[in-house]
C-alpha cells in the first residue's frame, strides 16, 4: 500500500490515497493543519527506573562511589552478586580489581584473573599466594580466547581492555561462552558516544586507542549478548562508560543478536515508500538491517542516482560498508560528527530505514539533510518502536525509539510532521515528514498528488 498525502485543495483534510485503493482501518493521519517546528529542549525521558534491577538505566544514586574499589563493589551489589559468585577478570593486569573482587565473594567464591602475558600470570599467581586468597585463579589467556571453562562465570569483567582488543569478536564469542546463562558482562572503556580513532583493529592490541561505546554495543548483540543498562552512576570515574550485557537465558550458542528487528514483508509494505507519478530524482537512504530489503525497489521508481549515509554510530572502520542487495551498486559517505558532506546536489526524498534510533549525532546530521532536501522534499522514517520511554542513548543501545521523540526532533530540526503511517511490521512505525508544512506545498511540486488526476476518492 502507498501512503499519500491530499490536500485539502483537493480530498479533504487528513485523508490518504493508497495504490490498491484499500482503506486501512489502522491508518492515523497527522491533522492537515500547519504545524509550526517547536525548539523544546530534548528530555532524557528514559532517564528513570525501568522494569527491574539490574535492568535498569541511569538512575539518580544518593552517593557516586569515590574511588575504584567502592565502584567495584557497587557494580557487583547492582547485579546482585557477592559471597559464593565467580567472576572473570581479563586483562587482570596487576590485580587491582582482582584483589577486591575475591574480597566480595569471599572464600566460596572464585575469581579468574586472566591476562596473556605469561609473566604477569606468574606474577598474579604469587601475589595471590602471599594474600592467602585460595580464591584466585591466575589463567594464562590468548587474544582471541580466554581460556575459561565453559558455562561457570557469574561476570565477566573488562576494565579499560577492550580498547584493546585485535580480535575483539573471537573474544566476545568465547566471552558468551564462559558466562553461565544470566551471566553478566561489564564493559568499562572510553570514550562516550561514536568512535574516532579510525585505526585498523590489529593495531589496537599493542597500542592505546580509545574505543567508543557504539562500537561496543553493536558488537556484542552481534555476538549474541542483550544489552542490560547503561551503569554510569555506580562507577567513579567520569570520563568512563559503564555498559552491561548479560547471556540470554535459553540460549546455547553466540553469534546473532538475541533482540533482532521483526522480518519486512517487501512485497507487502515496499509500496508505501514509492512514488507514486514520477520517479524520485536523487533519494538518500540511511539503511540497516531489515530496512535495507526496501533500497531496491525504491532504485526502480528512481531517475537519479541514489546516495547512501552510512552512520558512524554503526561503522567500526571507516571503510566498513553494509552489504547491498546483489546486483545493486550505491555511492556512500560516512558521517563525521553527524555530517554527511553531501554536496552542493539536491536531495528529494531520505529514507531513515531501522538506523534513526542510532543517532548520536542526530542534530547535524538533520541540519545538513534540511539543508540540502528541496522545498517539496520528504523524509520518510520507519524504525522500532520503543514500549517504554528511553533517552536517546538507551534507544541506540536498545534499537528502539518512541515516535514522540522521533517527532520532536524532527520538529526542532526544521520540518513538518505530514504523516503517521500504517505500521510496515508489527514492532515497527513509520513516519513522514517534508521540509515545507503542506498547504505551502503547490500542487504541480507535491511529491505525492503530482500527476495524472485520480479519478474516485479512496475506497
Amino acid at each position: 500500500m502507498k501512503l499519500q498525502r491530499v490536500s485539502n485543495r483537493y480530498l479533504g483534510a487528513g485523508l490518504f490515497i493508497v495504490t490498491v485503493w484499500l482503506v486501512v482501518p489502522h491508518l492515523a493521519p497527522s491533522a492537515y493543519a500547519r504545524q509550526t517546528p517547536v525548539a523544546t529542549p530534548v528530555a532524557r525521558v528514559g532517564d528513570r527506573e525501568q522494569t527491574r534491577a539490574p535492568e535498569e538505566s541511569n538512575k539518580s544514586c544518593a552517593s557516586k562511589p569515590k574511588d575504584r574499589a567502592e565502584s567495584v563493589g557497587a557494580i557487583l551489589s547492582h547485579l546482585g552478586l557477592g559471597e559464593g559468585s565467580t567472576v572473570a577478570d581479563i586483562g587482570a593486569g596487576s590485580g587491582r580489581d582482582t584483589w577486591v573482587f575475591a574480597k566480595i565473594v569471599g572464600e566460596t567464591g572464585t575469581v579468574f584473573a586472566q591476562e596473556i602475558v605469561e609473566s604477569k600470570v606468574k606474577t598474579l599467581e604469587k601475589e595471590a599466594h602471599r594474600k592467602g586468597l585460595a580464591q584466585v585463579r591466575a589463567v594464562l589467556g590468548r587474544s582471541d580466547d580466554p581460556c575459561l571453562p565453559p558455562d561457570f562465570a557469574d561476570l565477566v569483567f573488562l576494565h579499560h581492555v577492550y580498547h584493546h582488543f585485535a580480535k575483539s569478536r573471537e573474544m566476545l564469542r568465547g566471552i558468551w561462552c564462559v558466562l553461565k546463562p544470566g551471566g553478566y558482562l561489564v564493559v568499562v572503556d572510553q570514550r562516550r558516544g561514536t568512535l574516532r580513532d579510525w585505526v585498523p583493529r590489529e593495531q589496537r592490541e599493542k597500542k592505546h586507542y580509545w574505543i567508543a561505546e557504539t562500537t561496543v554495543v553493536r558488537e556484542a548483540r552481534e555476538e549474541g549478548f542483550a544489552f542490560i543498562c547503561c551503569a554510569e552512576e555506580h562507577w567513579h570515574a567520569d570520563k568512563d562508560f559503564v555498559l552491561v550485557f548479560k547471556r540470554p537465558e535459553g540460549s546455547e550458542n553466540p553469534g546473532g543478536d538475541p533482540d533482532p528487528f521483526a522480518p519486512l514483508s517487501v512485497r507487502k509494505c515496499s509500496r508505501m515508500f514509492l512514488p507514486l507519478s514520477r520517479p524520485y530524482k536523487r533519494p538518500v537512504f540511511v539503511a540497516l538491517g531489515e530496512g535495507r530489503k526496501l533500497i531496491a525497489p525504491i532504485l526502480r521508481h528512481s531517475s537519479g542516482k541514489g546516495l547512501e549515509i552510512i552512520l558512524e554510530e554503526w561503522a567500526t572502520q571507516k571503510e566498513e560498508r553494509p552489504p547491498l542487495p546483489s546486483r545493486l551498486s550505491l555511492s556512500s559517505v560516512l558521517t563525521e560528527n553527524g555530517d554527511p558532506h553531501l554536496g552542493s546536489e539536491p536531495v528529494d526524498v531520505v529514507f531513515f530505514l531501522d538506523s534513526y534510533h542510532l543517532l548520536f549525532h542526530g542534530r547535524t546530521l538533520l541540519a545538513k539533510i534540511h539543508e540540502r532536501l528541496m522545498p517539496a522534499g520528504c523524509v520518510y522514517i520507519l524504525d522500532r518502536q520503543a514500549k517504554r520511554p528511553l533517552s536517546r542513548r538507551e534507544a541506540s543501545h536498545f534499537r528502539m525509539i518512541e515516535p514522540e521523540t522521533v517527532e520532536r526532533e524532527m520538529a526542532e530540526a526544521g520540518f513538518y510532521l505530514w504523516f503517521r503511517g500504517p505500521r510496515p511490521a508489527r514492532d515497527r512505525f513509520l513516519l513522514v515528514f517534508g521540509k515545507a508544512p503542506p498547504e505551502d506545498i503547490l500542487t504541480e511540486d507535491d511529491p505525492f498528488i503530482a500527476g495524472p488526476v485520480i479519478p474516485e476518492a479512496p475506497g
